[in-house]
This record gives structure tokens, C-alpha cells and sequence, in this order.
């Protein structure tokens, strides 16, 4: 194995690691802080919540922002990767999930501050806000779509999913009446993403033509 093929297949498995780690974190803050502290719609309640579980509330928020430090480390691995197939995209891509820590920063911002500044509608705005910025999974997925050494139809589902992020942030800010979250099922395409970089790695012979072709 050549030392071009070692970096890629090294790269390909070290982007997965990083895939699954934005996503575990994601999944169990959801679980520490929405789930057991928040009480849609009850602010009173949500302040009871967090004083009867607040390490369980700062652990929540530690975790997410550990979260936005790997994806950050993830997006810039994903533009080494899949820099090859479209400079300017991967450039976007970055440039997206980069504005969309920003804003996830302002919210974390107002979560470690909650006992003095919890409003029920602040949190639903940012966090939702940080959705449009989603974008960064359409652009990933045309990447994998056009790359030619990763499975097409990955990228298909991460398009899809990165559309799905989009309409939930179009739905709440135009029907926020309506309890619809459209973007449900981006959980399979963005679990399988980092496990096929894991287990499969890239097609190195396509990704070396590619490298070439781009330097």
C-alpha cells in the first residue's frame, strides 16, 4: 500500500470517527436537555427541571458543545476527502457549518444563562435557526453523489436529508402551529454515512485520479 492510499483510507476512516462522534453527542444531549429538562411550552416548569436536574443539564450542554468542536474537526475532514470533486462546494460546506456553529454558540450562550434567561421561544429560535444552515448536508451529499468513489446513493439520502433540515426551519418560522418535523429519517442517512467511511472507506484508485486531477 502505497503512501497516497494509506492518507486516504486513514482519512476515510478518521472523517467516520469523527461522523459518529457529532452524532452520538447530538443524540444525548437531545436526550439530557430537551428531552428530560425542557417542558414544551411550560417555562415554570422547565425552570423547576433544570433546578432538580442540573448537573444533568450542564453535562447536556458540555456534551453539545463538545458536539460543535468535532463537527467543526468533521467538516474540515470532509473537505480534505471530498475536496477532490468540487473545490468551491467543499469550500461552501465549510463556510456553512462554520456560520452554523456560530449560531449554535449564541444559543449555548442563553442555555448555561437559562435560570435568568430562559424563554421558551428563545430556545426554539435558535436552535431552530441553526436548521437553514443545514445546507452543509445538501452540498456534502452532492459531493458524494458526484465523487465517484463513494456510493451515490449515500449521497442521494444526504441531499434528501439536508432538504428535510430545511423544510422543518420552513414549517416551524411560516406554520409554527403545526407539529410536523419532516427531516425524521436524516438519522439513517447520516448514521450509514460515517459507518461506510469505517467500514468500507473510499474507492482509493477513484479518489488518487481525483487528487490528481484537482492539484
Amino acid at each position: 500500500m502505497d503512501r497516497m492510499t494509506e492518507s486516504a483510507s486513514r482519512l476515510a476512516r478518521m472523517t467516520g470517527v469523527l461522523y459518529l462522534l457529532v452524532v452520538g453527542c447530538g443524540i444525548i444531549s437531545e436526550i439530557l436537555v430537551n428531552a428530560v429538562v425542557f417542558v414544551p411550552g411550560d417555562m415554570a416548569a422547565t425552570v423547576d427541571q433544570i433546578t432538580a436536574y442540573g448537573f444533568v443539564f450542564r453535562l447536556g450542554l458540555v456534551i453539545l458543545l463538545a458536539r460543535l468542536v468535532f463537527l467543526t474537526l468533521l467538516v474540515l475532514a470532509l473537505h480534505k476527502l471530498f475536496g477532490p470533486v468540487n473545490r468551491d462546494v467543499a469550500v461552501v460546506m465549510v463556510v456553512f457549518v462554520l456560520i452554523s456553529n456560530a449560531v449554535s454558540m449564541v444559543s449555548l450562550v442563553f442555555e448555561f444563562s437559562a435560570p435568568l434567561l430562559l424563554t421558551s421561544s428563545d430556545y426554539s429560535t435558535l436552535f431552530t435557526a441553526a436548521q437553514i444552515l443545514s445546507l452543509w448536508v445538501i452540498l456534502l451529499g452532492f459531493l458524494l453523489f458526484k465523487s465517484g468513489y463513494a456510493p451515490k446513493l449515500l449521497g442521494i439520502l444526504m441531499m434528501i436529508a439536508g432538504v428535510g433540515y430545511v423544510a422543518d426551519f420552513l414549517v416551524f418560522f411560516l406554520l409554527p402551529q403545526l407539529d410536523v418535523q419532516i427531516a425524521g429519517f436524516a438519522f439513517l442517512a447520516e448514521v450509514a454515512f460515517p459507518f461506510w467511511l469505517l467500514t468500507k472507506g473510499v474507492d482509493v484508485e477513484a479518489w488518487k485520479s481525483r487528487a490528481l486531477e484537482a492539484a
